[in-house]
């Protein structure tokens, strides 16, 4: 009998030992993990996208008490302001009306004081939110960590359900495009918008488990070239082949001349067509600032080595008009031309444009590296074929190198 109560004296030491061995390897890896998620965020600084632009009225909505400071001079305007029942934000020309006050101020900040977000016009943002007076109307900046941002970057710009190896390229390529773009525009108020015209970006709202694990998997990893960080351009589907940004924007950056691409085939866009009426075409035109009385023919130019034009002729009665290619798409619609990769035949009453791709073709092709993914191709071999010659590096060091901390 006692050897019996001894044994099982002893077993529960070892099942104590155990299991305080097992507490005390968590408390470790979670301490471990905190330590690098603190170091990180030091050095992955905040983006501010604009979210809201020229708007009359803004709808502000918070879980718990929010301050709201003078941008201009950090001054604490109101403490513990109550966001529970939405509020509306409206410009005047002497302040901005904040509930049943005007704050005379160019712009105020509002900061949650706890762990929640703020929604802007029912969309829920990380961080802070910057209301900014521009005449009599509103702009919103939401003031927001890098990675966060990219939570909200992500799903919006690919499908969440794509391949894993396709979500972290497009990570590395949306966290390349960011910082580049906080770089360049150090003085402005913003260094993002929330569309295409930068990156589509839907806030906390936005976000997906699987993006968000691609996030992570990829923490402050940017494309770099040349010791700086790559403005690593991408778009929907380029058709067959991606195009130079020097015939856009005038970079000549060797990672972004343009390659071969044979795997965006799974996008609906990647042969289209449109049916567009003389009278729309002439009606958008004009509405454009372009002064054509009619349109007699249209025709297509010289194209570069991806299939693109430059430019587009126009004849209403004897003389061709050029007009950029991108401009005449901007005009006509994006929706309704997809790309400068196009070609145009003329009916009686219409013209019938054809075309491949979507967007403007630099960078990584989006349906192109989902076909990558599917062949098992990994993240880093995806931006490699996109972007020949650019190195994936992390942010923090490449910033040490070049003396930015």
């Amino acid at each position: 009998m006692t050897r019996h109560i001894h044994k099982n004296s002893y077993v529960k030491k070892v099942v104590l030992i155990f299991i305080l061995a097992i507490a005390g390897f968590i408390a470790l890896v979670t301490l471990l993990s905190s330590i690098r998620s603190f170091r990180a965020e030091k050095y992955l600084f905040t983006v501010r996208v604009r979210v809201a632009h020229d708007a009359d009225k803004l709808r502000l909505f918070a879980k718990g008490p929010c301050d709201i400071e003078d941008i201009e001079n950090g001054r604490v305007l109101a403490r513990d302001v109550d966001l529970a029942s939405a509020v509306e934000i409206t410009g005047r020309a002497e302040g901005i009306r904040f509930k049943d006050c005007v704050l005379t101020s160019a712009g105020v900040r509002i900061i949650p004081k706890g762990k929640f977000d703020i929604a802007l016009n029912d969309i829920f943002y990380r961080g802070v939110i910057d209301v900014i007076r521009v005449g009599g109307t509103l702009d919103a900046i939401n003031r927001v960590g890098l990675e966060d941002y990219l939570k909200g970057v992500i799903p919006r710009e690919v499908n969440y359900l794509w391949p894993a190896e396709a979500l972290k390229a497009q990570a590395i390529a949306s966290r390349s495009f960011a910082v580049s773009q906080v770089e360049r525009r150090g003085k402005s108020d913003y260094d993002l918008r929330a569309s295409t015209f930068s990156q589509a970006y839907g806030g906390r709202s936005a976000e997906r488990l699987r993006t968000s694990k691609a996030v992570g998997a990829t923490r402050g990893k940017v494309l770099a070239y040349a010791g700086k960080v790559l403005p690593a351009y991408f778009h929907s589907c380029c058709g067959g082949r991606t195009q130079s940004a020097s015939n856009l924007w005038g970079e000549l950056l060797p990672p972004l001349e343009g390659v071969e691409c044979r795997r965006c085939g799974w996008s609906p866009y990647f042969r289209w067509q449109a049916r567009v009426s003389t009278k729309v075409i002439k009606k958008r035109l004009n509405d454009a600032g372009y002064d054509i009385p009619r349109i007699d023919d249209i025709k297509t130019g010289v194209r570069d080595k991806s299939g693109r034009l430059d430019y587009i002729s126009v004849r209403p009665g004897g003389k061709w008009f050029d007009i950029k290619c991108d401009d005449f798409i901007r005009a006509i619609g994006p929706r309704v031309l997809r790309s400068t990769n196009l070609r145009v035949k003329k009916y009686p009453f219409f013209y019938r444009f054809s075309g491949y791709g979507w967007g403007h073709g630099v960078g990584m092709c989006q349906w192109g590296a989902f076909g990558l993914a599917i062949r098992w191709r990994k993240a880093d071999s995806i931006l490699n074929h996109y972007y020949p010659g650019a190195e994936i590096v992390d942010l923090k060091e490449n910033n040490e190198r070049r003396g930015f901390l």
